[in-house]
């Protein structure tokens, strides 16, 4: 009658892929361009990309796209498979985005040394794949992780009354989260 009890159903599938380290996250960005050049990556801090760039003129001559999200408008991604190559600390920014750009899937790249997942204890994840076996090449993806993380970004939101703006992960975490 009232749908009370029915699943609210997500206007918008996440797909987080997630390394050990982003190292193994650039090196995987490349590999996956090679295979598919239509991908564009997106970043939401100028210092991540930044240091994408610098990792992949070390590793390819070739230009791999590589974008701000104020770069990021329906006209530029038009035609290309879009690949978030970070998260946003803040699930609604994230949201707000993918509708912006009238997304049905989102795919989100990252990897467990960044500041974000450093916070929540990303290092002892590495040390939990590293026993069952996985190399740093390797990427997880699986639902639970996907929902770990947006779990992640609410408990964030409960704790940001008005956002200061930031260039990196870390210190967009230094600034909002421990003012």
């Amino acid at each position: 009658m009232f749908n009370l009890f029915t699943k609210k159903e997500e206007s918008i599938k996440l797909i987080d892929k997630i390394w050990m380290t982003e190292a193994a996250k650039f090196q995987s960005m490349i590999d996956e361009w090679k295979k598919d050049n239509t991908i564009a990556f997106i970043f939401w801090f100028d210092d991540s990309l930044r240091m994408a760039e610098s990792f992949l003129s070390k590793e390819t001559i070739e230009l791999i796209p590589l974008l701000t999200i104020r770069e990021s408008s329906t006209a530029t991604i038009a035609g290309k498979k879009i690949v978030f190559a970070e998260h946003h600390p803040l699930q609604q920014k994230e949201h707000e985005l993918f509708e912006k750009l009238n997304l049905t899937k989102a795919e989100i790249w990252s990897a467990l040394d960044e500041p974000l997942f450093k916070h929540f204890g990303g290092e002892k994840i590495v040390q939990l794949m590293k026993q069952l076996g996985m190399k740093e090449n390797e990427a997880v993806e699986n639902k639970m992780l996907t929902k770990a993380v947006q779990n992640a970004q609410a408990k964030i939101e409960k704790k940001v009354l008005a956002e200061q703006f930031s260039t990196s992960q870390k210190d967009w975490i230094e600034k909002n989260l421990h003012p």
